[in-house]
């Protein structure tokens, strides 16, 4: 079927016919001209057969407004399941012209068009750059959906399109989901790389032994009253946490479920501007933090494959 739809609508081949209005303004003459040979009214011929032309000229006009006008393709951005994301290309003309009302929509069922692109190019601009916003589909790396690029001008009588299908990858990732409470976690390498301070801020952690000079603040005093052992409190503080992200899946039906959980726990430590690594069915993250080491979590999330695959492979074998 995508053979039969490539060879039907073949990338950058004009392609034209008539709108709804189109349609309805071509019975319109065709009432006239059977009015006129009724009546055999001359008047009635001339107005019909200008109307006639009018509509021819306006298919000429339509056809040379996207004529030498091509979509080169720039890139996709990445985003989560559900989220506007944008495709971008670029409108390039071979000649310089003036061209009307050019629009470019995605052709695709799954990433369906939620904002279109719609220029006017003068004869100085040979490039513009355009953003098609669509809906993001699904988890997963997904190819790039066929785009159309069409023009309606100059009276909206015709329609004339092209094809483009570009060769390129839509990432979409996981969308944030509340799951189990995820604690933050303490190196091996000491106190220090722990993420572990003294102080009134953050949430608590845990007890540790008193030392002689610390600030009588952290004492934990309630413990004392109990035990009469001098111990202080230790925080865990948000700038300096640190969180392991566990491939735990128990049940491969979900999947999904859980990676929406792991994406909404790097969500919570980006927030926390705390420190994470994190573990998948492909592949294993070192630590780090901020919003580039986010993404390349969140790619990672994206590229493991769903369950279906998993049981196709294994029928296959």
């Amino acid at each position: 079927m995508a053979d039969l739809d490539r060879w039907i609508m073949r990338e950058n081949r004009i392609y034209i016919m008539p709108t709804s209005n189109g349609g309805l303004y071509l019975a319109g003459i065709v009432v006239l001209i059977l009015t006129a040979s009724t009546y055999n009214n001359n008047l009635i011929f001339i107005l019909a057969f200008f109307l006639f032309a009018v509509f021819f000229v306006s298919m000429l006009q339509t056809h040379y407004n996207l004529k030498g006008v091509r979509l080169q393709y720039i890139g996709a951005e990445e985003g989560f399941h559900g989220d506007r994301i944008g495709l971008n290309y670029y409108i390039v003309q071979k000649r310089p012209r003036t061209k009307k009302s050019l629009q470019v929509r995605s052709r695709s069922k799954t990433f369906v068009t939620l904002k279109q692109a719609r220029e006017d190019m003068r004869p100085q601009e040979m490039m513009k750059a355009v953003r098609v916003e669509v809906r993001a589909f699904r988890r997963g790396v997904h190819k790039t959906p066929p785009v159309i690029l069409e023009t309606q001008y100059p009276l909206g009588l015709f329609r004339a399109w092209k094809v483009y299908r570009p060769e390129g990858e839509i990432i979409v990732y996981p969308a944030p989901q509340s799951g189990p409470a995820l604690s933050p976690r303490a190196f091996d390498q000491g106190e220090q790389d722990q993420g572990l301070r003294t102080s009134p801020d953050g949430d608590f952690g845990e007890l540790k032994n008193y030392f002689p000079g610390e600030s009588y603040h952290q004492i934990a005093w309630k413990h004392y009253a109990r035990t009469h052992e001098l111990y202080t409190k230790v925080h865990w503080g948000a700038e300096d946490r640190h969180y392991v992200i566990p491939w735990a899946v128990a049940n491969k039906q979900d999947v999904e479920t859980y990676l929406e959980y792991m994406s909404g726990w790097i969500r919570k430590a980006v927030d926390e501007n705390a420190s994470f690594e994190m573990e998948t069915a492909l592949t294993s993250i070192h630590p780090g933090r901020g919003g580039e080491h986010a993404r390349l979590c969140w790619r990672a999330l994206a590229m493991v494959p769903p369950p279906s695959a998993g049981r196709k492979s294994k029928g296959a074998s």
